[in-house]
């Protein structure tokens, strides 16, 4: 295959996305057809099944895309908790937000969108949970958790989440430096202490 060839498949690929992305932004995906894919990517049905089965096969083929890119980026983010590194649980959420500034549009209408697709959230809190998870190693002999560690992921899960979803739907009201740095002092001093606010047991 020719370099031209390849790069006519992939404008037309991106064509294709960049047309789904902005449909699911107008009318959700339920109500998307094949045709309606072609005719805003401006070629024809025919093309778009040279590249994807169906609908599922497209949106299924992007959402695997852009989390394995996302799992390829924590991946590079070692977590210990033996001690547990504030600096890098910055890092992994700096490294979240800066893959999600490259691909917004797609993130938007994943997370936010009243007709967001709840799969893509769920396979990218599992992404999240187990880079959070990998810490803990019987082995290396971390000492009992004061509380569940269930709970205690999903707390993290949670937040990590929600303040995702606030930067993403807010149009990123701070830098991704700042925002991922706020949110490890969060964690590691609690939202009163981190936030200066006085408290008695």
């Amino acid at each position: 295959m020719s370099k031209k060839t390849d790069l006519r498949i992939l404008r037309t690929k991106q064509s294709i996305r960049t047309a789904f992305i902005a449909l699911i932004q107008e009318k959700g995906y339920e109500a998307i057809t094949i045709q309606d894919i072609a005719d805003r990517a401006m070629i024809n049905r025919n093309t778009f099944y040279l590249h994807y089965e169906n609908k599922p096969d497209l949106l299924n083929t992007y959402m695997d895309e852009l989390l394995g890119e996302l799992k390829n980026a924590v991946v590079l983010c070692p977590i210990s908790m033996n001690p547990y590194s504030i600096a890098i649980l910055e890092t992994v959420m700096q490294t979240v937000l800066e893959h999600i500034s490259r691909n917004t549009s797609f993130y938007y209408a994943m997370l936010i969108e009243e007709n967001r697709i709840y799969q893509f959230r769920a396979k990218m809190e599992n992404i999240i949970k187990d880079k959070l998870n990998e810490g803990w190693n019987p082995a290396a002999g971390n000492s009992p958790l004061a509380i569940s560690k269930e709970l205690l992921l999903e707390y993290l899960v949670s937040s990590f989440m929600g303040i995702i979803i606030w930067w993403v739907k807010n149009e990123q009201p701070l830098p991704a430096g700042e925002v991922s740095s706020q949110f490890s002092r969060l964690v590691a001093y609690g939202h009163l202490k981190a936030a200066g606010i006085a408290y008695e047991e």
